[in-house]
């Protein structure tokens, strides 16, 4: 049997053309047409008379006050229809429906500790024709909990060398806590890198503003190294409230140096030659115990001295 597709070329001439049924209809390309380029294109999605098939695979990932989702393609599928309810048994009466054009999907802007209902159907919007609904599937967003824990050693100034150098102390000291993490101290320097910062918190106070490979993550909750002792939470620009601490870093009293002032900002004082000089000056130092601004920041105390650090999963 065969089709005719008509064309018309700028010459106003009419072409009469045909082509098979089955080059019209291959089940296995989704492409397949009927003519050349200008001409009048069919494809098998366009004369189907069948919905695609259901989504296979849904599946997601819950993040802070979000969450992705993903499945696999259906063939024919123009669009996506992701319908999700804060209730078991989603259905597409009472739901509440998203619709997307690719296998994949972030719901943001939700409320984390909250159970997040989803199915997905897909939909030829050629031939108005939608599939069923997937399986369900459920998740909860939630900010990430990270750890922190002190330095079971204290160490003098050249040892810590520099900010990469507390940082590969805090990954090869015994008190790091197990589970393979990577860790880096809490230590900021305005001009070790080749003169250039090599971390920062904030240039303004308290704003978090120009950071240069900070420690502290937005959004995120921080623990002892037990995992289950609350330390504090982050804002946005991962900073908080000083004073605002939940516990103190640790119990015991242990003095660590961080290089900022109570407000973030770098210490204008010498931070014992960025760290690597341990014959003269001054460098901020911390009280680990406390819960007030001197857990970050404190007396500015000698260069000669010893000191914990404190570090921070990533």
């Amino acid at each position: 049997m065969k089709s005719k597709i008509i064309k018309v070329s700028i010459f106003a001439f009419i072409l009469l053309q045909t082509c098979k049924l089955e080059d019209i209809c291959n089940p296995n390309d989704v492409n397949t047409k009927c003519g050349l380029t200008n001409d009048l294109i069919i494809t098998n999605c366009q004369i189907s008379t069948s919905p695609p098939a259901i989504p296979k695979n849904l599946n997601g990932t819950p993040n802070n006050g979000k969450i992705t989702l993903n499945w696999n393609d259906s063939y024919c599928a123009s669009q996506y229809n992701v319908y999700w309810s804060t209730t078991p048994n989603v259905n597409i009466v009472t739901a509440n429906k998203i619709v997307t054009q690719e296998a994949k999907l972030t719901h943001s802007g939700i409320i984390n500790g909250v159970t997040y209902y989803y199915k997905i159907s897909a939909e030829n919007s050629l031939i108005r024709k939608e599939s069923g609904l997937s399986d369900e599937v459920f998740f909860s967003p939630s900010m990430a909990t990270l750890k922190t824990f002190i330095t079971g050693a204290t160490y003098s100034i050249p040892t810590i060398g520099s900010v990469a150098g507390a940082d590969s102390i805090c990954n090869s000291d015994g008190g790091k806590p197990s589970g393979g993490s990577t860790y880096k101290a809490l230590l900021v320097d305005e001009s070790g890198c080749s003169s250039l910062p090599c971390r920062r918190a904030s240039i303004t106070a308290n704003v978090g503003d120009g950071q240069i490979d900070w420690v502290l993550k937005p959004n995120t909750n921080y623990v002892r190294a037990d995992g289950v002792t609350p330390i504090m939470t982050t804002n946005a620009n991962g900073l908080f409230i000083f004073g605002t601490l939940t516990n103190s870093w640790t119990t015991a009293a242990v003095t660590g140096i961080s290089g900022m002032a109570g407000t973030w900002n770098t210490f204008s004082n010498s931070s014992c030659s960025n760290y690597s000089n341990g014959a003269t000056g001054t460098v901020t130092t911390t009280q680990y115990n406390q819960t007030g601004s001197g857990s970050l920041s404190s007396a500015g105390l000698s260069c000669t001295n010893s000191y914990s650090l404190l570090c921070i999963e990533q």
